[in-house]
């Protein structure tokens, strides 16, 4: 089994997530969030971006709106993605926060 390299608390947070590449032809992708930290996010997707695609996503944390861009770190085909917040607000870091104090 391969060592965990999360630095941050994920949690559950099941949430439609607007998703498209950031490109020069930017395309939208279907997906959903299936969990959440201050670092990052896991994307199911049936999608298969590769590790180093840049995205820009829209979602919700709570009450909170959060607008990030993230890069695709791994790729499970079929399954999902593993994405890392490239510019996570503080307004966003502090809903992301609440929501693993609740469920921590």
């Amino acid at each position: 089994m391969s060592e965990d390299k999360r630095t941050s608390p994920r949690v559950y947070n099941v949430v439609e997530v607007e998703c498209q590449t950031i490109d020069e032809a930017p395309t939208l992708v279907a997906a959903r969030m299936s969990d959440v930290s201050t670092t990052g996010a896991f994307l199911d997707s049936m999608s298969g971006l590769q590790p180093g695609t840049k995205l820009a996503l829209r979602f919700k944390a709570g009450e909170q709106e959060i607008r990030v861009a993230a890069e695709v770190m791994h790729m499970m085909p079929s399954f999902g993605m593993g994405v890392r917040f490239l510019n996570l607000p503080g307004e966003g870091r502090a809903a992301i926060e609440a929501l693993v104090r609740e469920q921590c």
